[in-house]
């Protein structure tokens, strides 16, 4: 029986290969299929992406050093992790196969519960001491809750345009607030009742930044720019003055 320590690298090292499959014909890439029937307004320009290889590297070497010398963190956020992993697998090859909204959406829910609960028990053994390997962990883990937070917020526009037969450029107002909703309320559970990993809202505030961006330049929508930008920095400034009380129950 295949040990879950090789199995983790083996499907984490998976995620760097199976976005290239469009190169060689298999399926259509997923930024392809985002904008095939215009660009919506909440969809991050494509350099914000980027940071799913800073996530997948993180990735690859949690699961390494996991694999070569276990410790307590890493044997409570292995399992969630892999998961996750696993299902963004299965995420990528839908999107670029089959390019469902309503399955793409389905199958990003349990992928964004696996990284909060790698983020919930991460919280839970306290090890963030400026190690390597804690700032490892905590940078992984962080990044990935975070992105995944703003995949489902951006998703949620993209599954009620389906739903309603609108177009991208339809109602724009609209597909923002149901972007920046979501977002916000999701930040701030996290914040209370999740994790007190500030890496999560880095992944959080480059992804709204993108929505900024996104906005600005190629759709010349200023105003919906500036009320990302406003949202955006009400939850990193919310996050600085009230700090984070995680996975930790308020004190009486």
């Amino acid at each position: 029986m295949l040990s879950s320590k090789p199995l983790f690298l083996v499907i984490v090292l998976a995620q760097f290969f199976v976005p290239l499959l469009p190169q060689f014909g298999i399926g259509l890439s997923i930024g392809e299929r985002a904008v095939a029937d215009g660009i919506p307004p909440e969809l991050p320009t494509g350099i914000f992406f980027s940071i799913w290889g800073i996530i997948f590297l993180g990735l690859v070497l949690t699961a390494a050093l996991h694999m070569r010398a276990d410790t307590h963190a890493s044997r409570r956020i292995a399992p969630p992790l892999m998961l996750a992993a696993f299902g963004n697998l299965i995420w990528m090859l839908s999107a670029q196969s089959l390019g469902l909204v309503w399955i793409d959406f389905l199958l990003l829910l349990p992928i964004a519960f696996f990284t909060w609960e790698a983020a919930y028990r991460l919280d839970q053994t306290e090890t963030f001491d400026g190690t390597p390997r804690s700032v490892l962990h905590g940078l992984t883990v962080g990044l990935f809750a975070g992105w995944l937070t703003i995949a489902v917020s951006i998703s949620v526009p993209d599954l009620a345009r389906w739903l309603l037969g609108r177009a991208p450029s339809d109602d724009v107002w609209q597909s923002l607030w149901l972007t920046l909703i979501p977002a916000s309320i999701l930040a701030y559970v996290f914040a209370n009742y999740v994790s007190r990993n500030g890496w999560y809202f880095v992944a959080l505030a480059w992804g709204l930044l993108g929505v900024v961006v996104n906005n600005w330049t190629r759709l010349g929508t200023h105003a919906l720019a500036i009320a990302a930008a406003i949202i955006g920095l009400y939850i990193l400034l919310r996050r600085m003055r009230f700090g984070a009380r995680g996975s930790y129950p308020a004190k009486s």
